[in-house]
């Protein structure tokens, strides 16, 4: 297959989500590239069907919310899906013969790191670690060369991807900036670069699924040995009941709630129920941490307000301020099925 047809196959199978197979998956915590995440219909509803980490996994969607990408989603059919997503899993297969960079992770997780390479790439995003998290023998398929040869039509479908890493990289760099020995929480962590783009700068904790752990511990072996970062394995479920995040955090690492924290969420409320989504946020809030997320609160009771901000933000500085937060920097996307929100609790650390 001719280089650059194999990357247009990957990006693209990026940009889609396929229904048929995301059934299968039990560990489906997080979002995959383009278009709006499983189970976020037009109007911004909650995931349906089995939380992350249990038989499964979330259903896809069909269409997709106003203000998504330019011309609208790709129709979502269950057969093309099915299809594009098989023939993505041959080519993953392929890309990570001989791999030496430790992930042995599915093609589903593994694609957000590849469609982040090619975004680092074309300079829409900041992010050089994901091209090196990367095999050696196939990683020149997304170097900034081929990357810059790609279709716009096609970049165009990964806009919310772009954005939501731009907006968080910024809710980070200020969160740093006000703060001399920070901690930074990163909830559904999967292949997030954040622990090795900031090293040195913050104490970093990771909570994700027991396999993604397991795949992210072995990149790190391989790419960057000398990142330090604390591992907690753990189904979100679970915070429905027993302890919360900061506790089981602080039981299981160094984790210390009295020094400022920042948690971040990237599109991953999306799979979860709302008991655990609460769980999430108001234990973060009540540690009186900084929230910094690009994900859904529909299912929290925001409504889609229309592709115009202000009535959004109004929304959900509403919501936080019902939970004692203060809501600073915020966007929308999908006509306010997304929120990226940058949150400072009242009772403030961070």
């Amino acid at each position: 297959m001719p280089r650059i047809s194999a990357l247009a196959l990957v990006v693209y199978a990026s940009a889609l989500q396929p229904p048929l197979t995301a059934r299968l998956r039990a560990n489906a915590l997080r979002a995959e590239p383009g278009g709006p995440p499983p189970g976020v219909a037009a109007t911004g509803g909650p995931p349906r069907g089995p939380p992350p980490g249990t038989p499964g996994g979330p259903p896809g969607v069909k269409g997709g919310p106003p203000g998504g990408p330019p011309g609208g989603p790709p129709k979502q059919r269950d057969e093309t899906n099915a299809v594009v997503d098989a023939a993505v899993d041959a080519l993953f297969s392929l890309l990570y013969l001989g791999d030496d960079s430790g992930a042995a992770d599915s093609s589903k997780n593994l694609r957000v790191l590849w469609t982040r390479a090619v975004l680092s790439g074309r300079g829409i995003i900041d992010d050089p670690q994901a091209f090196e998290w990367l095999p050696t023998n196939t990683r020149w398929l997304v170097s900034p060369e081929n990357a810059k040869r790609l279709p716009e039509s096609l970049i165009e479908k990964l806009e919310w991807i772009g954005s939501r890493t731009r907006f968080l990289d910024q809710a980070v760099d200020a969160f740093l900036a006000e703060h001399a020995s920070p901690q930074i929480v990163v909830v559904g962590a999967g292949y997030d670069t954040r622990c090795a783009r900031y090293g040195g700068r913050a104490k970093f904790f990771e909570v994700d699924l027991p396999s993604a752990v397991e795949a992210k511990k072995r990149i790190l072996a391989t790419r960057s040995p000398s990142v330090t970062v604390e591992h907690l394995p753990l189904n979100l479920e679970d915070l429905k009941a027993g302890p919360s995040l900061p506790e089981r955090l602080a039981s299981s690492t160094s984790f210390d709630a009295s020094r400022p924290t920042l948690y971040v969420f990237e599109a991953v409320l999306f799979y979860l129920s709302p008991p655990a989504c609460s769980a999430l946020l108001d234990a973060a809030l009540t540690q009186g941490a900084r929230v910094a997320l690009t994900d859904s609160l529909t299912k929290l009771g925001v409504a889609p307000r229309g592709p115009a901000p202000p009535p959004n933000k109004a929304a959900c500085a509403e919501f936080f301020e019902g939970r004692g937060g203060a809501l600073g920097a915020h966007d929308v996307r999908w006509g306010g099925a997304l929120h990226y929100a940058d949150v400072v609790a009242s009772s403030s650390t961070a």
